[in-house]
């Protein structure tokens, strides 16, 4: 795969060439309001805005790259810069959790080989579908940081090999069943608010639904917890005893729990379904082209790492302070400090 560049202001820009199905384009221009002139004018804005930019040092300029801002900010140029920032200041805060994405890491190759995360399809409109079965992770030698770590790896791979993702979105299925108890005892109320805050502000994708099985009722719980403490973003949320409902910039998710796999099953198409659920996919061997897919991607993902910006000026603007001790239960405490006032 082609290495793009981190020069913030190239001699040339390849044109953008698009992948979309016809469907998925007229659902663009509906829901994003995008078409050709908007796209190549937004385009030309934001290239201009890198290179003049006195704090960003390096950045990819290429369509893929900056179409997922734009495309999940809905084409506001002020709204994508301002995501551009603070996905560059992130990724740069926080290596540990945002670089080195590298499919040949034990632990996250441990992730695909033990199948708890596969890439099952697009749905009939077009939505990515997202399965982890929780109860193969190993809680042995794995810990959350590994998990979202993956998750940022498969996210930027995506990203940038399926445009289907920038426009039609995610869904996530989660099947708990035969999770230990020690895997939520794992994870701290800081822990789950940081995936809530990392879909609001930092990754640029469009998360529609996530659906739940075999939740244990403590989980649920902490989990409500955590979509509570997502800050502004997160309003006018309704629950009821087996849902949840909330606004998530840029559209509404949907939470939906069930007492077991079989009763989610009908909310996914039987073309969805693996072997274990009674269908026709082979999980094993869509996690093993899915290694190779990463794999071929490997130099694109680790380039991520050289894309550069002035961190201590953002410290200052958004009180990222980087040379406290204090970081409030990790990497959701940093995420608080990086609130704009």
């Amino acid at each position: 795969m082609v290495v793009e560049s981190v020069e913030k202001c190239p001699a040339s820009f390849e044109p953008y060439q698009c992948t979309l199905s016809d469907d998925l384009q007229k659902l663009a221009k509906e829901q994003l309001g995008e078409d050709e002139a908007i796209r190549e004018h937004s385009l030309g804005q934001l290239r201009d805005w890198i290179a003049k930019h006195p704090y960003i040092r390096k950045c990819r300029t290429d369509a893929r790259f900056l179409l997922r801002f734009l495309r999940h900010r809905k084409y506001s140029v002020p709204k994508a810069q301002e995501s551009i920032e603070r996905y560059l200041v992130v990724r740069q805060r926080l290596p540990e959790w945002y670089q080195k994405l590298d499919p040949r890491d034990a632990t996250l190759k441990q992730m695909l080989d033990e199948l708890v995360l596969s890439v099952l399809g697009h749905d009939e409109n077009g939505r990515l579908v997202l399965l982890a079965r929780m109860g193969r992770f190993n809680t042995d030698n794995l810990i959350p940081m590994h998990l979202f770590r993956f998750l940022t790896m498969l996210s930027e791979y995506l990203l940038d090999n399926d445009e289907s993702l920038q426009v039609a979105g995610l869904r996530i299925w989660i099947d708990h069943s035969n999770t230990p108890l020690k895997y939520f005892g794992l994870w701290g109320i800081n822990d789950l608010k940081v995936s809530m805050e990392s879909i609001s502000k930092l990754m640029p994708f469009r998360l529609y639904e996530v659906r739940f099985a075999e939740l244990a009722s403590t989980a649920t719980s902490l989990i409500n917890m955590a979509m509570s403490m997502g800050g502004p973003k997160l309003k006018e949320r309704v629950t009821s005893p087996n849902s949840t409902t909330f606004n998530l910039f840029p559209q509404t998710i949907t939470i939906q729990f069930y007492s077991t796999v079989e009763e989610s099953k009908p909310h996914f198409e039987e073309k969805l379904w693996i072997k274990e659920y009674g269908g026709s996919l082979d999980a094993a061997e869509l996690n093993r082209k899915l290694g190779e897919q990463l794999e071929k991607a490997r130099d694109e993902l680790l380039a991520l790492d050289e894309m550069e910006i002035d961190v201590e000026h953002y410290s200052a603007l958004w009180k990222l302070d980087l040379n406290s001790s204090e970081i409030d239960g990790g990497i959701a405490g940093n995420f608080r400090k990086l609130e704009v006032d």
